[in-house]
């Protein structure tokens, strides 16, 4: 295909975190398949926010990386931002707590007052498995073919409340066997995407995951429908 995709990705890159190098690596198990050149670039949160209202326009697509991040405060400022404009986002691991206390935030909640979400329920820089279950329609065609078992280094609880709470504005994709929600898709958002496993992990030369498959189609699709529009 012709032209090159650019991928902003925020995060504080650590060479020691295996899921930072997964990303990368789940980037170019995307590009092979789908036969689409992509250039990506890591970004440091705190430089993105001192170019808030412009940094996302020289990117095709934005992904968040998994944390730990050294200014959670700041990625949480982008998500919010982010979700206001038509830039295809895609986030994963640790950033799926910052969006719920966003949107919860935005939504005038007083979360010291009020016990949303939890804090992580995964000690240390460790992997644990997760099991996804009541898919949406959409997601169960993008695992109809694949296990539905994730891993991830972050696991947070939401009350149920505010779980449903969250459906005025998001599909929930998925749930993990716990009945918490796993993947969120904002609804009036073109490519608006977070899971709180990180699909990187389990994706393979061989086996692309199917998430980061769809993240750069549409981020192509998006692109091809703005420069047909010019």
């Amino acid at each position: 295909m012709d032209g090159v995709l650019r991928i902003a990705i925020i995060g504080d890159y650590n060479f020691a975190y295996h899921s930072h190098n997964a990303t990368n690596q789940a980037l170019q198990h995307a590009e092979q398949v789908l036969d689409q050149p992509i250039n990506h670039y890591w970004l440091n949160e705190k430089e993105c926010t001192e170019d808030m209202d412009d940094f996302y326009k020289s990117y095709d697509g934005i992904i968040i990386a998994p944390g730990p991040y050294r200014q959670p405060f700041y990625v949480s400022s982008l998500i919010a931002k982010l979700m206001k404009t038509d830039v295809p986002v895609f986030g994963t691991g640790e950033c799926f707590r910052l969006l719920v206390q966003a949107y919860f935030t935005d939504k005038g909640f007083d979360l010291n007052e009020e016990r949303i979400i939890s804090n992580n329920l995964v000690d240390g820089n460790q992997f644990t498995g997760v099991t996804l279950d009541k898919f949406s329609p959409e997601f169960s065609k993008l695992y109809l073919n694949r296990g539905v078992t994730e891993y991830s280094s972050s696991r947070y609880s939401l009350l149920p409340q505010y779980s449903e709470f969250l459906t005025d504005d998001f599909e929930i994709g998925a749930r993990n066997q716990y009945f918490d929600p796993e993947i969120l898709k904002l609804k009036a958002h073109n490519f608006f995407l977070f899971t709180m496993f990180c699909p990187q992990i389990m994706s393979s030369s061989d086996l692309p995951h199917p998430l980061f498959t769809y993240f750069i189609k549409t981020v192509r699709r998006m692109l091809d429908i703005k420069e047909s529009s010019q």
